[in-house]
C-alpha cells in the first residue's frame, strides 16, 4: 500500500512540477546523440531526472518490500516448525528441526535443553548472555555454588534459594548464617534447620531454640547413637521428650539406644516416659525384654490394660523353651 501512494504522490508532484515549469517557459530544447537530435520541452527535460529518481526508488521500496514478505513467509513456517518441536520435546521424542531463519534458533536449543525426558546435550548458544544464563541455571542445578550478583536475583528467587541450598551442602555451618538472618525464605529456613539437625553440634542448635519434628529427633536420636552428636544422656532425654511419637517410633528410638545406654539408665527413662505417653509402653515393654528383665517385663504387662501381641507371643515362645529375639518381630 506504502509503494501504490509513494507512485501516485510521485505522478502528482512531477506532474505539478512540469506544469508549473512549463507555464514559466514553453520553449523547446534539444540535444544532439550521436547522429541524432532529441527536442523536448525544456519541462520535459526537467522532469526526467524525477522520472528516472521516481523509478528507482520504486524497484528499491518493491525490492525489500518483497525481501520482508518472504522473510515473514519463513518466520510464519518457523514458527510452525517450533511448535511441532516443542510437541516432540514434551512427547520424549529427539526432535531436530532446521529453520529457515535465525529467530528460533537460540528459542529451539533452551528448549531442548530444557526436555523434561531426554539429556539431549548441551545446546549451541551464540548469545552471551542466554550461554551465561544457561551455564549459571546448569552449574546450580547440578549442585555447584555460584557468584550470582551479576543477575541481581531476588531472594525469592528459585534459583537463588537453590543456590543458597547448594551454599548450606557444601558447608552445613552456612545454615547458621541463615537461620540468623530476618528476611530469609521460609523454605530456605526450613532447609537450613534440616541440615543442622543432620550435622550441627548440641550447641550450635541451642542457640536457635528449634521447635523438633519427630523426624528431626529421630535424626538426633540416630547421630547420637552412632557417636556423631554429642550431648548429655539426660539432654538427649529432654529433646526425645518435647515431641509425642507414635509407638512404632519409641520402639525405634529404644532399638538405636539401647546399645548407646547404659540398660538401667535407658530402662528408667523409658519408664518415666510410658507413665507420660501411653506410646511408650510397648517400647518399654520391648527394652526390658531385650534385657532379659522378664519377672518386671511380666509385672509391667499384668499392670497393663492393653494387648502386646508381639511381646506376648516372644514370652510364649520363652516358656515353651524357645528363646528368640525381640528383633525377630520388631
Amino acid at each position: 500500500m506504502k509503494t501504490r501512494r509513494f507512485f501516485l504522490y510521485s505522478v502528482i508532484y512531477i506532474g505539478l512540477v512540469w506544469l508549473v515549469t512549463f507555464s514559466f517557459a514553453d520553449q523547446n530544447y534539444a540535444i544532439n546523440i550521436l547522429s541524432y537530435t532529441l527536442e523536448l520541452p525544456v519541462a520535459t527535460w526537467l522532469v526526467v531526472p524525477l522520472c528516472i529518481f521516481a523509478i528507482l526508488a520504486l524497484l528499491h521500496m518493491s525490492y525489500y518490500g518483497f525481501k520482508i514478505y518472504l522473510e515473514g513467509r519463513a518466520m510464519k513456517s518457523d514458527a510452525q516448525i517450533y511448535n511441532v518441536l516443542a510437541k516432540e520435546i514434551y512427547l520424549g521424542l529427539e526432535s531436530n528441526k532446521d529453520f529457515k531463519t535465525d529467530l528460533f534458533a537460540a528459542s529451539s536449543e533452551v528448549t531442548k535443553s530444557l526436555s523434561p525426558w531426554l539429556n539431549l546435550g548441551k545446546p549451541v548458544l551464540h548469545n552471551d548472555d542466554l550461554r551465561a544464563a544457561y551455564e549459571l541455571y546448569n552449574d546450580v542445578k547440578t549442585g555447584k555454588v555460584c557468584e550470582l550478583k551479576r543477575f541481581k536475583l531476588l531472594k525469592t528467587n528459585p534459583l537463588y534459594i537453590q543456590n543458597e541450598k547448594n551454599k548450606i551442602q557444601a558447608d552445613y555451618k552456612y545454615a547458621i548464617t541463615i537461620l540468623s538472618s530476618n528476611d530469609a525464605n521460609e523454605e530456605l529456613r526450613t532447609f537450613a534447620s534440616n541440615a543442622l539437625v543432620e550435622n550441627g553440634s548440641f550447641l550450635e542448635l541451642s542457640k536457635f531454640n528449634p521447635i523438633y519434628t519427630n523426624n528431626d529427633v529421630l535424626t538426633l536420636v540416630n547421630r547420637y547413637s552412632k557417636d556423631k552428636f554429642e550431648i548429655s544422656t539426660n539432654d538427649m532425654f529432654g529433646i526425645i521428650n518435647k515431641v509425642k511419637f507414635t509407638s512404632d517410633e519409641y520402639i525405634k528410638i529404644a532399638k538405636m539406644l539401647k546399645t548407646k545406654v547404659e540398660p538401667d539408665l535407658l530402662i528408667s527413662m523409658f519408664e518415666h516416659l510410658r507413665n507420660d505417653e501411653g506410646a511408650a509402653f510397648e517400647a518399654y515393654l520391648y527394652l526390658l525384654y531385650d534385657f532379659q528383665m522378664i519377672e518386671k517385663l511380666r509385672e509391667a504387662i499384668m499392670s497393663g490394660n492393653a494387648k502386646f501381641e508381639r511381646i506376648e507371643t516372644l514370652l510364649f515362645l520363652r516358656d515353651h523353651g524357645k528363646i528368640a529375639r525381640a528383633d525377630l518381630f520388631y
